[in-house]
Order: structure tokens, then sequence, then C-alpha cells
């Protein structure tokens, strides 16, 4: 993760009452150096001196304080970014891998579905589904 982003969740984390951990830090600058969305198991490949339950608690904690998302398309098991930007997600239907798709955000259907529906909108998911280069390449 680049310093001034971790510069910036320092005092995020401790606001609520978190204390910053090497741990805690390792696991979120691997997320970010990863540059892929990472499954829980892909974080602790790559931090394997670091529990696995100690990953799963953290980052299911970054999530409750929306620090990181969890996308849990596919094949069953999350995945997660953090929480930089709004964006969409394209998934391969057959290998699972998620890219992002930046796209100006869809206000126009939150103002639709509060029309027809008379809910506040809070936020919503737009997921293009499809299969990816790579999995196109090899079933020719």
């Amino acid at each position: 993760m680049e310093e001034e982003q971790m510069m910036e969740l320092i005092p995020f984390l401790k606001e609520r009452g978190l204390r910053i951990t090497p741990q805690r830090m390792l696991i979120l600058s691997t997320i970010q150096k990863l540059n892929i969305h990472p499954t829980v198991e892909d974080i602790h490949r790559e931090l394997p001196y670091i529990s696995l339950a100690t990953i799963y608690n953290n980052v299911k904690l970054f999530v409750q304080l929306r620090i990181l998302k969890e996308l849990p398309y596919g094949n069953g098991i999350s995945k997660y970014e953090l929480s930089t930007t709004d964006h969409y997600h394209i998934i391969c239907e057959s290998c699972g891998k998620i890219e992002d798709f930046n796209y100006p955000k869809l206000k126009e259907v939150e103002q639709v579905a509060s029309r027809l529906s008379h809910f506040s909108i809070q936020l919503h998911h737009f997921e293009v589904y499809g299969i990816c280069k790579e999995c196109q390449e090899l079933s020719k």
C-alpha cells in the first residue's frame, strides 16, 4: 500500500479504538500490493507467518469498518479490495477472475428504484459476467 494511504488509515483505525498492529498493517499493504481481488487464502499465502484465523478476523473487521469491500462473486469464496473508489466489476464465469470496470456511477438507476419502491436508496451493485481473455484462449 502506498505510504500515504497507510498513513491515512492509521487515524481511522485509532478513531475506532483499534490498535495499529504490524499484522493489520501487513494485511492491508498485502491486499494493495497483490493488485488483484484476493481471497483470505491469497493473503495468507503471502503472509504465511500470520495465522489464517488472524487474517480472517482482521479482514472481517476491515469490512465492517468499510476499509475493505467484500466481493462475494463466483464460486462462493469472497474476494476483497480496498474501499478507495466507486467502480463496478466484470467477473469471469469460467475462472472467477474479477476486473475493475470504471464507469460513471449509475445514479439514475438509484433514482428510478427509489421512485418505484419508495425506498431511500443507499447504494447499488452492478456486475457484468463473461469469459476473460485467458479463458477464451484456453477454450480455442
